[in-house]
């Protein structure tokens, strides 16, 4: 069974006020379905269980209200707060012993309770089916958060206080017949006298403002409130119900603990059940924020550090790379001039070659550092600079990709390509090689750069970690999450190869 637009929620509460409707109307037909027991312990349970669910409840809408901003959290506060009172005032009277006097014992049953309940359960319901609106009555809305907290609460101390004083005297609500009834139910155990027309409209009145907040609360379930919306919905639907059985059978009086009690204990267990249900995804928002604050501050890093090194790119580039370049067309010119020695043309000859391993050198940075992998793919970039590296060097250098081109994030992509860089130059420094291979793949969650030479080798027990760059290699890929391994064996070439996790979703 479902209301259009309330899905399976809307089919669940449509299907309790049906079970809830069959079991009034058999308390109200069948004097066997009566539930009337004479059990002061049990009603002091009850009152208290609803005292502190209520304040409870109040209080952690109105925190949400304040912290949140939440605007349709603050009536539920407010109504919440009334019944809270409404119920400490019970209990504040039998702590004191004024149970008599407050015309609350069953011995002695008054008017006084059933106006304070009465006038503290149509304030809460006609709040909560305020707070569900979508747009509250005008009056409402040009009223403070104070006042909407305050307001009521007052009312009802009101009303408590004056009761108190003028008890004698108070208009009749359910009579003398039914409050002798009242007084005798501790060896009825069946169904107590209904009530008069006004207190039967009163309790209509509240009953129907519970199920018109318990159907508005449901359209709202999908919404900033959704959690709570939905079991607050659920439990208004029982505490209408539970008001009809209020009416039936007065149960506002010490010891007496009726079908009404029961309902009522089960709506306040019905919040605070979603009162965990709402803590539990709130946590999980909050864990999600914190994932996305930390997926921002990484991307936020990568894209700082894309930032630095076109910067130091540029400056090399405009700067060192110039001032080498000057430096080799004044050291040609030098050499131009004649009147040298041979000390003077070897000399000549190593400055010169010291000058174009500077210059290629100042342009692998440059196309290492430069953020060239938003113009093209990562492994497009790599195979640029495994080309330009092979041309400048002399050597044979190959680039193979094998599958897709691995989605890895801007950082990986960065270390990669200077872990990258690093191997060319120990195979350009030290391997002596004619062939460098470079392969790159991805195989389930893993990307792999492999680069191998067919060089002299070297025995990597016997190599410190500082020497060819290794250090700095392994360094790099654990920054990333790799695996930085290297194989190698004298006059069989080297081959290092770095494992790096896949992300994902790369943003």
């Amino acid at each position: 069974m479902k209301l259009p637009g309330l899905g399976r929620l809307g089919g669940w509460t449509i299907a309790l006020a049906f079970a809830l409707a069959v079991g009034t109307l058999l308390v109200v037909i069948l004097p066997q379905f009566s539930l009337v027991l004479v059990d002061q312990r049990l009603d002091l349970v009850i009152n208290t269980a609803a005292t502190l669910a209520a304040l409870s409840v109040s209080a952690l809408s109105w925190a949400r209200y304040r912290e949140a901003g939440q605007a349709w959290a603050l009536y539920p506060a407010s109504a919440f707060a009334v019944l809270g009172l409404a119920n400490g005032l019970w209990l504040l009277a039998v702590l004191l012993h004024l149970d008599v006097q407050a015309g609350i014992a069953l011995s002695a049953p008054g008017e006084l309770p059933i106006y304070v309940q009465g006038i503290s359960r149509l304030l809460a319901a006609g709040l909560l089916t305020a707070g569900a609106l979508a747009t509250p009555p005008a009056w409402l809305r040009g009223l403070s958060a104070r006042t909407v907290m305050l307001a009521p609460v007052v009312v009802v101390l009101l009303v408590a206080v004056i009761g108190f004083v003028v008890a004698d005297r108070l208009p009749p609500l359910l009579g003398e017949r039914a409050l002798a009834l009242v007084r005798q139910s501790g060896a009825l155990h069946a169904k107590l006298p209904g009530p008069g027309l006004t207190l039967l409209f009163l309790d209509t009145a509240i009953g129907g403002l519970y199920l018109a907040a318990a159907f508005l609360y449901l359209r709202i379930a999908r919404g900033p409130g959704g959690v709570s919306s939905g079991y607050l919905a659920i439990g208004l639907m029982v505490a209408a119900f539970s008001q009809l059985h209020l009416a039936i059978h007065p149960g506002t009086y010490t010891s007496l603990v009726t079908t009404g009690d029961v309902l009522r204990i089960a709506f306040y267990a019905i919040l605070l059940v979603g009162l965990g249900a709402e803590r539990r995804a709130d946590i999980r928002e909050l864990r999600e924020a914190n994932r996305e604050l930390r997926r921002l501050h990484d991307a936020e890093l990568a894209t700082a550090a894309l930032q630095e090194r076109a910067r130091l790119a540029r400056e090399i580039h405009d700067g060192l790379a110039q001032d080498l370049w000057y430096a080799k067309l004044k050291q040609g010119r030098l050499i131009s001039l004649g009147s040298r020695t041979d000390e003077g043309d070897q000399l000549a000859g190593e400055v010169a070659t010291a000058i174009d391993s500077a210059l290629a050198e100042a342009r692998q940075a440059v196309m290492a550092m430069r953020p060239q992998l938003d113009e093209a793919s990562f492994s497009a970039v790599i195979g640029r600079y495994v080309e330009d590296f092979g041309d400048r060097f002399g050597l044979r250098a190959e680039f193979e990709l094998i599958g897709e081109g691995p989605a890895l994030s801007a950082r990986a992509q960065a270390e990669l390509l200077r872990i990258l860089q690093e191997a060319l130059n120990n195979v350009r420094k030290h391997a002596d090689a004619t062939v460098v291979r470079v392969r790159v793949s991805s195989d389930g969650g893993t990307a792999r750069l492999a680069v191998t030479d067919n060089g002299r080798g070297f025995e990597p027990a016997e190599v410190d970690d500082g020497r060819y760059g290794l250090q700095s290699m392994r360094e790099r890929a654990e920054l990333i999450g790799g695996r930085f391994a290297v194989e190698s064996h004298p006059q069989d070439g080297t081959r290092v190869r770095v494992d790096v996790p896949i992300q994902e979703e790369v943003r």
